[in-house]
């Protein structure tokens, strides 16, 4: 048995004809490109604000794995971590779902140079087994700290924005201030040179004028630890999604005074705030291709008006009911089919454009991040495709309904 095609070949050409611009009335063609306008815009604006959403989660992501890995392991009351070498040793074989271990020491200080001194968190690493994504994010420099001995001094990394706040440059010389406990005449602060020898950016300016790096050693040294205590752990592991099942994993596995912290702990308060986001902005922009069909539906309803005439005709021609459901149909898919692929097209090439160029920018110091974040997600625009077309047919069936319900002798009286 076969099917007919859901729009047989003269409805569908009857109703490009339908829509071609008419000298007759060009009230008609001006609310029909109205119509495909609304949808373009409503099809543009909700693949815009979800490929920003993404694009704002993947980049906070990354961002902050760079700092922290997917799970920190610190300590109850910031206490030292005795005996790290074989916890770094034996960890992924106890918990197979940790990919990458880096021990490292970490504290607050006092960084000082000729024009300021600012407050920084100095982290003390071993670049060879380092989680962070710091070493992509290199502008001068290298991330790397090779052996010295007693004469040389110790190699800072810094962010971008700390060097043009302290006003210095890569070789210059700063000052370390290290508080062990309460500053006081009889526990002074530790105090030594470095010599900036990388400059890291991420654009997240937050964290880029706090985070400076050095070697573990020196941190050690610093920092008064022995060479076999640390602070804490960052971690990798083979999926985000699973990091706080892996984090209870870890906690039982280590146990006290261990106390590990996925990324989502950490910077609870950013993923709050996309959360924030993400949840109404695509129900709110959703209902502007609502509107959009809904034009599509009242510009079927003066066509049909203009169209009594030609209906009454195709009637006596032999035109079923269901044919001229179909001429009218075909038009409602039309104008949502041309505004849904202009859409696509305009959300396509803004978002490559701001994906390559980032003409867009943001305040770092208010947005985490100093451009406008975007992602392509190909399965939004076939969740967005689908809605719009489909939205298109479904409000076009009253118009149909009626076209179809009228009488071919009425119809051809009609003026």
């Amino acid at each position: 048995m076969r099917f007919p095609s859901p729009f047989s070949s003269y409805t569908f050409l009857i109703a490009r004809r339908y829509l071609a611009p008419s000298r007759r009335n060009r009230f008609i063609s001006f609310i029909t490109a109205i119509s495909v306008l609304g949808v373009m815009f409503g099809v543009t604006a909700l693949l815009v604000s979800l490929a920003i959403l993404d694009g704002f989660d993947q980049t906070l992501r990354s961002n902050m794995v760079a700092f922290v890995g997917h799970i920190e392991v610190s300590s109850f009351g910031n206490r030292p971590i005795r005996n790290y070498q074989k916890t770094v040793a034996t960890l992924p074989e106890r918990v197979p779902e940790v990919t990458r271990i880096s021990p490292f020491v970490s504290r607050e200080a006092i960084i000082r140079s000729g024009s300021g001194l600012e407050g920084v968190v100095l982290k003390g690493i071993i670049p060879g087994v380092d989680v962070s994504s710091i070493r992509d994010r290199m502008v001068a420099g290298s991330f790397s700290f090779p052996r010295l001995d007693s004469a040389q001094l110790g190699r800072l990394l810094l962010g971008e924005r700390l060097t043009q706040k302290l006003k210095v440059k890569m070789g210059d010389t700063v000052v370390i201030f290290a508080p062990n406990g309460v500053p006081s005449p009889d526990n002074p602060p530790t105090i030594q040179q470095f010599v900036i020898s990388g400059i890291y950016r991420t654009g997240m300016a937050e964290y880029d004028d706090v985070y400076t790096y050095t070697s573990l050693d020196q941190a050690q040294h610093l920092f008064e630890y022995p060479s076999d205590q640390v602070s804490g752990y960052d971690i990798l592991v083979k999926d985000i999604n699973k990091a706080n099942e892996v984090a209870r994993k870890l906690d039982t596995a280590l146990g006290f005074p261990h106390y590990p912290r996925t990324l989502f702990d950490i910077f609870e308060q950013v993923f709050a705030w996309l959360d924030l986001q993400r949840e109404p902005i695509p129900i709110v922009l959703g209902l502007i291709i609502i509107v959009a069909v809904f034009n599509i539906a009242s510009t079927l309803l003066m066509v049909v008006l203009e169209k009594t005439e030609s209906i009454g005709v195709l009637s006596t021609l032999g035109a079923r009911p269901t044919g001229i459901m179909k001429i009218f149909v075909g038009q409602g898919l039309l104008i949502g089919g041309v505004g849904t692929m202009l859409g696509v097209i305009l959300s396509l090439a803004f978002t490559l454009i701001q994906m390559h160029y980032k003409p867009l920018k943001l305040d770092a110091d208010i947005y985490f991040i100093d451009a406008v974040p975007v992602a392509l997600t190909y399965w939004h625009y076939l969740l967005v495709i689908s809605i719009s077309l489909i939205l298109s047919v479904v409000f076009t069936v009253i118009p149909a309904l009626i076209a179809a319900l009228v009488r071919p002798v009425r119809a051809l009286r009609f003026r």
